[in-house]
Order: C-alpha cells, then sequence, then structure tokens
C-alpha cells in the first residue's frame, strides 16, 4: 500500500507537536541517566539502482534504550521496523533499522526551552522484499535535534529531531525526521556546590536602614533619614497679614474682602497647629469707649466670616480692639479715615517637613 505523506508534512507536524509542548521553567538536567523510549518518524528514502531496494517513503516506528554519561554526551542504541512497497512493482516491502550513534549536548543554549544536540554513528538498513530477497545497508548516521523534560519530576524527556543516512554501498541518502518519548531511570545530580552565606537582614520601610537599628520603622517612602532611620525635618515659618477695611461706623464684612479672609483660611488649614489673631481698629471719629468697642465688634465679625464661610474651629481664633490708638493713615482726611476702619490678621505659623532625597 503507497504512503503519500510527504516530508514537508511531518516537519510541520513536528514543529507543531514540540512548540506546543509545555515549558518547564528552570528545567534542572541531571548530571547522568538512562532511558528507554519510543519513536515515529518518517522514512523518506532515496531511490535505488535496483527493484530491492527503490521503494516508497514510509512511517517507521522504533523502540530505544539510551545512556546519558555526563552533561554533554550520551549513547543511544536503536530498533525499527515499518513495511512499505517498491516504487515499480508495488511489492511488500518490510524495512528494519538499526543504528547506533553518539550524541552531543548543548545545555548551555535553549531554543524556547528545547536543548540541542548533534549525533553520528552507525546504520544497519535490511530490505526484505517478498519474493524477491534481502538487500543489507551499511550507513553513517547523522542527526540533530532538541530535547526537553516533561513533567514535575522529570521523568519523561521529550525528543525530536532530522536523522540523515548515507549509504555506503552507493552513496544515496536517506532522511528520516523523527520524534521520540523517554522514560528516565536511574537519574543522577552532582552534589549543589555550598555558596557562602551571605549576612541577611530585613528594611521593611525601605528607607536604607535595617530594622535592627531603625528607630523609626514606618518612614514614608523618599524620605531623607539620619544614621538611625529617622525622617530629616525642616522647619518651615510662614507670617501673613491681612487688612480688611469697613464703611464708617459699621461692622459689616463686605463681600470683595472674603477672597482675602479664604487665603487665611487656606493657611490656618495648611498649617493645623497655626492660630490667627484678628485685630479691630477704628479712626478717630468718636470717643476712645466708643471706637474700642466697634473695634472689637469688628474683628468678631471677620471671625464670624472664618467659621461660617471658611469652617475654622473658633478655637484657632483670636480677636482684639485696639480702638483708634493705632492708625495707619491720616485721620485728617476721609480716604486716611477709610484705611484706619480697618481688621488686620495676623498668622504666625511652623510646621515641619520631612527632607526628601
Amino acid at each position: 500500500m503507497k504512503t503519500f505523506i510527504s516530508r514537508s508534512a511531518l516537519v510541520a507536524g513536528l514543529t507543531a507537536l514540540l512548540a506546543g509542548a509545555p515549558a518547564i521553567a528552570e528545567q534542572r538536567w541531571p548530571d547522568s541517566f538512562g532511558y528507554v523510549g519510543i519513536q515515529g518518524s518518517y522514512y523518506d528514502a532515496g531511490k535505488g539502482r535496483d527493484n530491492l531496494d527503490n521503494i516508497h517513503n514510509f512511517w517507521q516506528p522504533a523502540i530505544h534504550l539510551g545512556y546519558r554519561f555526563n552533561p554533554r554526551f550520551s549513547a543511544q542504541l536503536q530498533y525499527g521496523d515499518g513495511s512499505t512497497e517498491t516504487r515499480q512493482t508495488d511489492i511488500d516491502v518490510d524495512a528494519r533499522l538499526i543504528n547506533l550513534t553518539g550524541r552531543v549536548h548543548w545545555h548551555e543554549m535553549s531554543l524556547i526551552g528545547f536543548v540541542p544536540y548533534g549525533g553520528a554513528g552507525y546504520g544497519y538498513n535490511r530490505l526484505k522484499v517478498d519474493g524477491l530477497g534481502t538487500k543489507r545497508e551499511d550507513a553513517i548516521v547523522l542527526e540533530a535535534g532538541l530535547q526537553r523534560l516533561l513533567g514535575q519530576n522529570h521523568r519523561f524527556m521529550l525528543d525530536g529531531g532530522l536523522r540523515g543516512l548515507i549509504e555506503l554501498d552507493d552513496g544515496f541518502v536517506d532522511t528520516q525526521p523523527f520524534v521520540a518519548l523517554n522514560f528516565l531511570f536511574g537519574k543522577r545530580y552532582a552534589a549543589a556546590t555550598p555558596t557562602p552565606r551571605a549576612e541577611i537582614w530585613m528594611d521593611s520601610d525601605g528607607d536604607g536602614v535595617p530594622d535592627h537599628l531603625d528607630q523609626c520603622p514606618d518612614t514614608p517612602a523618599g524620605a531623607l533619614v539620619d544614621e538611625v532611620g529617622c525622617p530629616i525635618m525642616l522647619t518651615e515659618s510662614v507670617n501673613i497679614t491681612l487688612y480688611v477695611e469697613f464703611e464708617h461706623d459699621s461692622t459689616t464684612v463686605r463681600p470683595e474682602f472674603f477672597e482675602d479672609i479664604g487665603q487665611i483660611a487656606e493657611v490656618l488649614i495648611q498649617y493645623p497647629d497655626s492660630e490667627v489673631l484678628l485685630e479691630g481698629h477704628t479712626d478717630s471719629t468718636g470717643t476712645a469707649s466708643y471706637n474700642q468697642n466697634l473695634s472689637l465688634s469688628r474683628a468678631d465679625a471677620v471671625m464670624r466670616v472664618l467659621i461660617s464661610e471658611f469652617g475654622i474651629d473658633s478655637s484657632r481664633i483670636r480677636t482684639s480692639g485696639m480702638g483708634l490708638t493705632q492708625p495707619i493713615a491720616d485721620n485728617s482726611t476721609a480716604e486716611g479715615r477709610a484705611r484706619n476702619r480697618r481688621v488686620e490678621a495676623v498668622v504666625q505659623a511652623t510646621r515641619e517637613e520631612m527632607k526628601r532625597r
């Protein structure tokens, strides 16, 4: 029965099988081991000189036994048996192949998780043609392939490649793409080389100071720290003054000053430990006692804006009435008196900030 499956089809299938095999991360190959396995291959026979060896291509299963002597070298003995027909007369042929090869492996290389190898050896091919006799052929065997360990305990090994057989009698070259599955036994691993023990210390907060020396164990990321792991702090001072002007004999805070008052509120929020002093002032119109009360009422009016409009706690606000005692302009002019009718807000704040790397 003729076989119509081409060599290229087998090579494509072999490539898909190898690429689809599950990868084993960080494979540790045994230094030496034995293995037994089965192989499927497609024997692409060159055209022979006579009817005995001029045969169709055919599938040839095989069994084999191998041994890896060390990480670099191994040897394999294989026996394969297949059936085909002569090309011209379609007479049944029993084809047996025995080969013994030595292989060189390159574990320092990896191709999609596979270790490459190359091999060479001797092959004996026997073709038995019904009614016409038997032909025996000696051949030089050359092969190249890829191997990968399989399974959690690396009990199995996948092997795939291409074998060439150069017949010594007539010089014809047969090719044999193959894939094999092997069971490993007698695995031996080299003893692990002890490595010098390094001093291990933890740095939980990542500030560069080990935990056993760190006196500030929860330093925020990016903070510059001293030799005991505590943040280096910078002290920042802020002074800001606000002027809120009032109409004559009025304690009403005009809306155009809300934005300025809001700036004071922002500073108070930014510096949680700060306080504000509101000092009320008047012009020289009226008696001193009246202006004293009026100035305090003006300071209280600004305080109410900070509380109601900006949510500042009353405990952080102090008020004081200065009356007419501290003018900043000439009370003999209307313009000067308008400037003197005011509330000054003074904030003094300090805060510490971590120095960043």
